[in-house]
Parts: C-alpha cells; sequence; structure tokens
C-alpha cells in the first residue's frame, strides 16, 4: 500500500515536473539567475569583452545547478503552477532592466534594445501562454481598475514633471523653447496678451509665430503660482490625464479590465509621450487628450462634445487641424456619418485657411514694421519650410506639398525614409512609434483604419530631423490617432492572439521607457543633487536684478530671469547695449569679444562669479 502511495505521488507531483519543457524552461532560468546575480557581482561592463572573464565555468555549472535544484524542488511542491515560467520571467527581467539601464553606448544603443525586445519579447509571451488559465480566473473590479488607472497617470506625470523640472532648477532648459514661454506667460498674467521679447527678439504677440489660444486654459495656474516650473508640471499633468479617455475607450469596447489596465499602462509608459517633453514645455501636448476626448465622444455619440473637442483641438495650433481633417476623413470613409464628417472636415478646412492667412498677413505686417530694426527679428510666417524637400516652388506653400504628392507619388516615397543625414533616423522613429503597440494599429482587416495611421506621415515626409526624433515634441497628435485605432482593433482580435500582441506590446514599451525616459530622470535629479548648491545660490544672484530693468542674457539663464517685460537672448540680440543689464552664463566659455564689445559701450561689472555668472550693468550716463 505505501509503495502504491509513493508510485501515485511520483506520477503526480515528480513526473510532471521533469517533462522535457519544463526541464528546459527550468534550465534557462537557472542560467538566467546565475546571469542576473553576475550582473550584480562581477566587475565592469556587461557590454565589453572583459566583463566577467575571470569567472571560472565551474562555477557557471555549479550556480545554474544550484538554482535547477532549488526551482525543481518547488516545481514537484507546487506542480499544479507554472512556477518555471514565474522564474524565468523574473530572472530575464532582471536581467533585461539591468542590461537597458547601464547600456551607454550610444551608438548601438537602438540595435542593443531591439535585439532585447525580440529575445525578451518571446520569454514575455512564452509565459502568458503558459500561465493562460491564471490570466482567465483573474478578474479585476471596477475599483481596481481605476486605481491601476489612477497610478499610472500619477507614475507618468510624476516622472515627466521631475524631468522637466530638474531641467529648469539646474539651467538647463534654454529659451528656445522654454525661456520665450515664460516671459509668455509672465506678460499674459500682467497683460492678458500673449506677448514675448524672447521668442523674436521684438515686443511680439506668440500668435503672430503659431496661433495657441490652448495655452490659456493654464493661465490661471500660473497666476495663482507664478513659477516656470508651474508650465512643466502642467504639460506633464495635461499628458497624464490622457489615461482617462484611454480607459473610457476600452469600457466603451467592452474590452476586460485586465485588458484596460495593459493598454493604460501602455499608455503611461509610451516612450514617445514623456521623451516628448525633454525639451520642456509646448502647446502640442494638449494634443494627446484633446483628441483622445474627441475620439471618445464620437464613438459614444455625443456629438456636443465631440465637437467641443475638436474646437479645442483647432485652438492648440494651426497645424492642428489636419489632425480633424484626417479625423473627419475616417469618420465619412469609414464610419459613413456623412453630415458629422462633414461638419468636421469643413470646419477644419475653414479655420487651417483663415489661420494660415492671419499668419502669413501678420508676419508681413510685422516684418515690414522691425525691416530696419537692429538686430532684425526672423518674422516668417507659417513654417511650411519643414516641407521644403517636397515644395518645388516656395511660392505655392502647402499647395505645393499636395501638388508634389499627386503627381510624383514616385517621389514621395523617395522622402519617406530619407534624412537630413542619409541615416536610420526614420526607421528608429518607425519602431520607436509602434512597438510600443505591439504593432496593433496595423491589426484589422478593415483598410479604412489605416486612415487612422496616415499622421504618422508627416513626421517621415519631412527632412527636418526633429519630426522624426522622438525626443522632441511634435508626434503627441499622432500618439492619440495610433492609441486609438490599437484599441477599435482589439475586441475584433481572437483572443489568444490578442494577448500574445498585448504582452508583447507591454514588454516592448517597458524596455524603451527604460532606455528613453528613466535615463533622463536620473540624469537631471542627479544634476540636481550634484550642484544644488550653486544652482540655488544662481538664483538668489538672478533675483538681485531689478524687476523692471530690461535684461540680455545666456540661453539657459534666460527662464530664470523672464518674469519681466524686457528680455532677451545673448546670442540673438547680438552686442546692441540696448538693455539695463547683461549677464553671461560663466559655468561655460565666454566671448570675449563679445565681452569687450559690451565694456566699450559703457558697460561696467557689476558682479563676476567665477563658474556661474558674470553680470554687466550698463552705466548711468
Amino acid at each position: 500500500m505505501e509503495s502504491k502511495n509513493s508510485t501515485n505521488h511520483f506520477n503526480q507531483n515528480v513526473r510532471p515536473a521533469f517533462t522535457w519543457e519544463r526541464v528546459i524552461c527550468r534550465l534557462i532560468a537557472a542560467w538566467c539567475s546565475f546571469a542576473a546575480i553576475n550582473l550584480f557581482t562581477a566587475e565592469g561592463d556587461f557590454f565589453k569583452l572583459s566583463f566577467a572573464q575571470d569567472t571560472s565555468m565551474i562555477r557557471v555549472f555549479l550556480m545554474t545547478a544550484l538554482f535547477f535544484a532549488i526551482y525543481s524542488i518547488i516545481n514537484i511542491l507546487v506542480n499544479e503552477y507554472e512556477s518555471d515560467t514565474w522564474f524565468l520571467m523574473t530572472a530575464a527581467t532582471i536581467c533585461v532592466a539591468r542590461w537597458l539601464s547601464v547600456y551607454n553606448n550610444s551608438k548601438n544603443q537602438f540595435l542593443f534594445m531591439m535585439a532585447v525586445i525580440v529575445i525578451y519579447g518571446l520569454f514575455v509571451v512564452y509565459f502568458v501562454q503558459r500561465n493562460d488559465l491564471l490570466w482567465q480566473k483573474w478578474n479585476p473590479g471596477k475599483r481596481t481598475v481605476w486605481t491601476v488607472v489612477i497610478l499610472c497617470g500619477v507614475f507618468s506625470g510624476f516622472v515627466i514633471a521631475a524631468i522637466t523640472c530638474c531641467r529648469y532648477l539646474t539651467f538647463s532648459s534654454p529659451n528656445f523653447d522654454f525661456g520665450l514661454f515664460v516671459n509668455m506667460f509672465h506678460n499674459m498674467k500682467e497683460t492678458g496678451l500673449p506677448l514675448s521679447t524672447a521668442e523674436r527678439d521684438v515686443l511680439l504677440s506668440h500668435f503672430v509665430v503659431h496661433i495657441s489660444p490652448i495655452y490659456y486654459v493654464l493661465l490661471p495656474f500660473y497666476f495663482i503660482f507664478p513659477s516656470p516650473m508651474t508650465l512643466q508640471i502642467g504639460q506633464a499633468v495635461v499628458l497624464a490625464s490622457g489615461v482617462v479617455p484611454v480607459m473610457l475607450l476600452c469600457r466603451h469596447f467592452k474590452l476586460s479590465g485586465k485588458v484596460t489596465m495593459l493598454v493604460t499602462l501602455i499608455y503611461a509608459l509610451y516612450p514617445a509621450l514623456s521623451a516628448g517633453c525633454f525639451y520642456d514645455i509646448h502647446e502640442n501636448c494638449f494634443l494627446t487628450p484633446l483628441l483622445l476626448w474627441m475620439f471618445y465622444f464620437f464613438e459614444r455619440e455625443k456629438y456636443p462634445f465631440m465637437y467641443l473637442f475638436a474646437f479645442l483641438t483647432l485652438m492648440v495650433k494651426e497645424d492642428a487641424a489636419i489632425y480633424v481633417i484626417l479625423f473627419a476623413l475616417f469618420v465619412l470613409l469609414s464610419k459613413k456619418k456623412f453630415l458629422h464628417g462633414g461638419i468636421l472636415m469643413a470646419g477644419s478646412l475653414a479655420y487651417f485657411g483663415i489661420a494660415l492667412a492671419i499668419l502669413q498677413a501678420t508676419s508681413a505686417h510685422y516684418a515690414e514694421i522691425y525691416a530696419n530694426a537692429t538686430p532684425n527679428p526672423a518674422i516668417s510666417g507659417p513654417m511650411i519650410n519643414r516641407f521644403n524637400n517636397l515644395i518645388f516652388d516656395s511660392a505655392e506653400g502647402l499647395i505645393g506639398v499636395i501638388k508634389t504628392a499627386l503627381v510624383n507619388p514616385g517621389y514621395l516615397l523617395t522622402q519617406l525614409f530619407t534624412t537630413s543625414k542619409s541615416g536610420w533616423e526614420k526607421f528608429m522613429y518607425f519602431f520607436q512609434m509602434f512597438l510600443p503597440l505591439g504593432l496593433l494599429p496595423f491589426c484589422t482587416k478593415k483598410v479604412s483604419r489605416w486612415l487612422l495611421i496616415v499622421p504618422v506621415l508627416m513626421n517621415l515626409l519631412t527632412n527636418y530631423q526633429y519630426q522624426y526624433d522622438i525626443g522632441f515634441q511634435y508626434h503627441f497628435g499622432i500618439i492619440a490617432f495610433l492609441v486609438y485605432v490599437a484599441i477599435i482593433n482589439l475586441p475584433e482580435m481572437h483572443l489568444p492572439n490578442r494577448r500574445i500582441m498585448l504582452s508583447f506590446a507591454a514588454a516592448a514599451c517597458c524596455c524603451m521607457y527604460l532606455v528613453s525616459v528613466l535615463p533622463k530622470y536620473t540624469t537631471y535629479t542627479d544634476r540636481w543633487e550634484a550642484g544644488k548648491d550653486t544652482y540655488q545660490k544662481m538664483d538668489e544672484i538672478l533675483d538681485t536684478i531689478p524687476e523692471d530693468a530690461s535684461v540680455t542674457c545666456s540661453s539657459f539663464l534666460l527662464a530664470h530671469v523672464a518674469d519681466r517685460e524686457e528680455v532677451y537672448e545673448l546670442r540673438y540680440h547680438g552686442n546692441v547695449g540696448d538693455t539695463d543689464y547683461v549677464i553671461f552664463d560663466a559655468r561655460y566659455s565666454i566671448d570675449e569679444e563679445q565681452l569687450n564689445a559690451y565694456l566699450d559701450q559703457g558697460y561696467v561689472v557689476k558682479a563676476e562669479h567665477k563658474g556661474m555668472l558674470l553680470i554687466l550693468e550698463k552705466a548711468e550716463g
């Protein structure tokens, strides 16, 4: 009887733990565990051939065998669970996190990240498949879903705010594009008008450059907390708020709580969302949540709210109309809602035309007024020069782009992945935009939905290098479209495929976030901790400059003295001695010729703080 019980125990507990699949999985998990420990105990950098070369093969085999034995015992004790897959994922995740966080070869970083994503993605997919029953049993309630959504938003917003605020605190935010907005908000607070001297080197409305009334949404907060950091935090909150329409869209399409949480997590950690803030606040940040809300109210057939958010989207920037136009095409061709699609189309086209005409007229007017000014301000109207590679006759403007697309589509294709550096930047950009979504935007049999992917062409068809770099703000609108089409594709996918694609998307998103975002957080927070005393001293010195004084200063100082009516960037203002103070950033080399030019005009050294600031004051008389 005892022998029979032993046999049953062996058949029920031991034998299942030693199938070929489990043994191989456990062996890989044991080896990954050794590799993870070695990453933290061995000296040197893992990406160098010399790393851990002193490690004996006996140690490798012994440690791997030890982990294999431990995992085997655990597997026998709890054989109803896929414990091997958990050990494999834990060890692999530790390795991946360590690899991606310390790899510093910027030349090959993208290729290394792609290799990691491929291997790690396979592990994740295998883990999800083997734990299918556990996944099915877990049904989070509404409160759990809301909690995860809120935590995702808070985490995303905190990281963005921390990076951008530390940029400002460490004097790392230049005039373009932060100091000029601080100056603009100061004038908005004082006069209600979006005036700035720092943007075009003369007192000029920002709306002569870009028509962005949406900035007034942040003005009440700036009025209460008149600090440059209010703008940085405001941008973070605006982008993080997108988790709410994302969650509501998932609920509308009856996606499960698990899928909703995963999609929200992907949005919160979407690398381009955070990375787009690395050059501080821009009006583009409003595009993501506003477009998502417009999509949501369209799907719910609450059209008054849809039109409201379409209008607010138009208020972001003159070219935001293009996003509404493309959505209108989708409504017309895919959804067959001709009334609402027609209204969106007509309204957006009309606004776009009027906005461009206003920019053209006002820029020409002010260019004429300041034609003889010294220095001469760069007032050039709508910034269509970013698509000069598609415009044969500059007089045609944006019509030239449309003409090229219609009469010479072959040339259009030559520009799709052509860059100003003749490199792989656009390929990298393509994968950085689509891999964190697991290529879900393409997973549909309805070709009309590909209209929602078209916005990415705006960044791929230009040779303006910043538009196909996730470290800038030019893809916030595109993100909203890609997330939206991914969500509407999910309900139509077969359950196993949906689970695999979402799992891969989450793995790719986390890997890219580790490479693209978290190093920036570490860089700027470490910079602040290391030089806190210096930065605070610089701010104290700059605070001694009278608020009613006019200032010309170096780019990275401007945001810290921009709370005044008249402030100029030294680089563009030249050596014109027309301000009360001139401030040089002494952390960098000072142009002696420029310094002498100011001294020759009657300026005297008011204060010199080595390694920090050199302040000149215009002598009276």
